[in-house]
């Protein structure tokens, strides 16, 4: 049997050839599904960070929807700037859910035609509504699933998902249809709306936090992917790549498709990890990782250092003991160590536990200082 090209996915929006783990999140949408039926829709935010898997889960869910009957529609949201309008937004998202829905593919124009180019709030409110009013018709449905996928894209546009939820409120929308909206974004990019006074946040108060997959999911992932192929992974190999990556699904991809392409006489053993390890490295600094480092200060890039060498959480005291005496003994503003830290926190690139004591939040990101983080420092 001849070897089968590489079957990993590491690329943005592809969708994995085998979707693993995900048990419980699946549960969640098919009793989602059900009380949309026999209740009503209780629309549902999906969260989660770069790369967690989000655009998979989400197609997931569509083909779930389709398979119990109910025609669904998956909506990619492109970047909007400030400048953008509501209508254009909201546009947007009409447009994407005709093309979802494929039977409604000929009759597009005629529901654009209902958008005018009038750009105010209540113009785009207005005209929403009727959308949704004779796409509905036009479906003739039990229900209808949209899932609009990285929503964070759309929230320069400030005032479009208050919008959104303006029109789902709505009585005629509320008894005359039964849409069931899902909408995904990083949590960063929904942290305005957690306010308990935000009304978008207390609409859409359902949500699911998607994180990392557990250690069987992803050996699971990787066997099953492997499966037909001709080639192997030694047991060790596996055991690392969840070592490495905590079960972080794209940089699993990305880390077993370098892997796989150092295969020697269809095995992957130990002696290709270095190799694979660095490939995948520099691809994740381009993707990411390099304008995470950019972020930090060079005072705070010196504090980061020492969680990365360190491999394990420090208190505001180790890192003030550090810095006095010992290898990490230099001149350095002892009193500001604190404020660095927090800022540091502030901007996501290390976590603050419930103890005081900080992390790197990604274990992949700490190999990445290790190996380029002076390169980086010194382009930058």
């Amino acid at each position: 049997m001849m070897i089968k090209p590489n079957p990993f996915t590491p690329q943005s929006g592809w969708e994995p050839r085998i979707f693993g783990g995900r048990d419980d999140e699946v549960s969640l949408f098919k009793s989602t599904l059900d009380d949309a039926i026999s209740i009503r829709p209780n629309h549902l935010v999906v969260l989660g960070e770069w790369g967690i898997g989000k655009t998979s889960l989400l197609k997931q869910f569509r083909r779930i929807a389709q398979e119990n009957g109910y025609p669904a529609c998956f909506c990619s949201i492109s970047r909007f700037t400030e400048k953008s309008k509501p209508l254009d937004a909201i546009y947007l998202i009409a447009e994407e859910m005709l093309t979802g829905f494929p039977r409604l593919g000929m009759d597009s124009e005629r529901f654009l035609n209902l958008f005018s180019k009038k750009k105010s709030f209540l113009q785009a409110q207005t005209q929403f509504t009727k959308f949704l009013l004779e796409l509905w018709e036009a479906l003739d449905a039990k229900l209808a699933v949209v899932l609009l996928d990285d929503l964070q894209n759309i929230l320069p546009v400030s005032s479009t998902i208050d919008i959104l939820r303006a029109v789902l409120s709505k009585d005629e929308i509320i008894h005359n249809t039964r849409f069931l909206f899902i909408l995904s974004s990083t949590p960063a990019g929904w942290s305005d709306f957690l306010d308990k006074h935000n009304p978008v946040g207390r609409f859409f108060r359902k949500r699911l936090n998607v994180g990392n997959l557990n250690k069987d999911d992803v050996i699971n992932t990787v066997d099953k992917t492997l499966e037909d192929t001709g080639v192997d992974f030694n047991g060790l190999v596996k055991e690392r790549i969840f070592e490495y990556t905590d079960g972080h699904p794209y940089e699993v991809q990305l880390l077993s498709s370098h892997l796989y392409d150092g295969q020697i006489e269809r095995m992957v053993s130990p002696d290709t990890w270095d190799s694979a390890l660095n490939n995948t490295l520099k691809e994740l600094g381009k993707d990411y990782f390099q304008s995470l480092f950019s972020k930090a200060s060079d005072r705070e890039r010196e504090l980061l250092k020492i969680l990365a060498e360190e491999k394990r959480p420090l208190s505001i005291k180790d890192f003030r003991t550090m810095m006095i005496v010992g290898k990490y003994a230099k001149k350095f503003p002892i009193a500001n160590i604190k404020n660095f830290l927090y800022r540091l926190d502030e901007k996501r690139i290390i976590k603050r536990d419930a103890a005081g004591n900080f992390d790197m939040q990604d274990r992949m990101f700490r190999e990445f200082i290790l190996r380029f983080g002076e390169e980086v420092r010194h382009e930058g």
